[in-house]
């Protein structure tokens, strides 16, 4: 088995869909696997080389406006032309996030996956859609760190002491059972995914979100969005200011 994870996201660096991708290959240990940044027209053509000795491809890619990004539809119809010219015959599998907490809400640009497939003869493997995925992605960095955090105060006891404090063990559980819980749609998700493509079978579409109810994840992504801009230099009264129309 030859898989190809084409991380699909237009970020440079960082991003919800390197974060998912490099999750995936945690899921295929033993599984001959390359991952490869689609972000701009320069990717096309070496991703295109690799896809005549790949038996699958999965593709990680973020919702934009319902649907795929607009240098990931260029691609695929560069890639229709290029399979149908070239011995190509890889199953395509999928994994769309989008920042909203609904999951169900990549439909649309898996349905334009599957239908890319169907255009071209390739067969569809199935895809995963994730709500919440710069949730999950922050949540990714922070938790290893307070547990990274925790293990250090255990070692600073155990040195310093020789005993390990009951409550460090009960803060450790607490952190890495708060962690499990979070994600445990996506994990479970991420092992149905990888079982399929370990068996080369067809995975219906399923759809997964951060575990945190509605009500609490819209404050607090409006917060960390809000955090996130000034943080990239985007001052607060820019940021409410009302859109006005300018004609000349």
């Amino acid at each position: 088995m030859n898989l190809l994870i084409v991380q699909a996201s237009p970020k440079k660096k960082g991003g919800a869909s390197r974060f998912f991708s490099r999750l995936l290959r945690l899921f295929l240990p033993g599984v001959r696997k390359e991952t490869v940044s689609l972000s701009a027209r320069q990717d096309f053509q070496p991703i295109l080389e690799l896809l005549p000795s790949t038996e699958a491809v999965c593709l990680s890619v973020p919702l934009y406006v319902d649907g795929l990004p607009s240098h990931v539809v260029e691609f695929l119809g560069r890639a229709e032309a290029y399979c149908q010219s070239h011995p190509c015959r890889f199953q395509l599998y999928a994994l769309c996030n989008n920042g909203f907490v609904e999951g169900k809400q990549n439909l649309p640009a898996l349905r334009m996956l599957q239908a890319w497939c169907e255009k071209t003869g390739m067969p569809w493997g199935g895809g995963i859609g994730i709500g919440g995925g710069v949730m999950l992605q922050v949540l990714g960095i922070v938790y290893p760190i307070l547990i990274g955090i925790i293990l250090l105060q255990m070692a600073l006891s155990f040195f310093s002491t020789g005993t390990l404090p009951g409550e460090l063990w009960c803060s450790l559980a607490i952190q890495i059972c708060t962690w499990l819980f979070l994600n445990s749609g996506l994990l479970f998700c991420l092992a149905r995914l990888s079982s399929a493509i370990r068996r080369e079978r067809v995975l219906p579409n399923r759809f997964t979100r951060v575990m945190i109810p509605a009500f609490l994840f819209v404050p607090v992504a409006d917060v960390f969005m809000t955090l996130s801009s000034l943080f990239h230099g985007r001052f607060l009264v820019t940021l409410l200011k009302r859109d006005k129309w300018h004609s000349e």
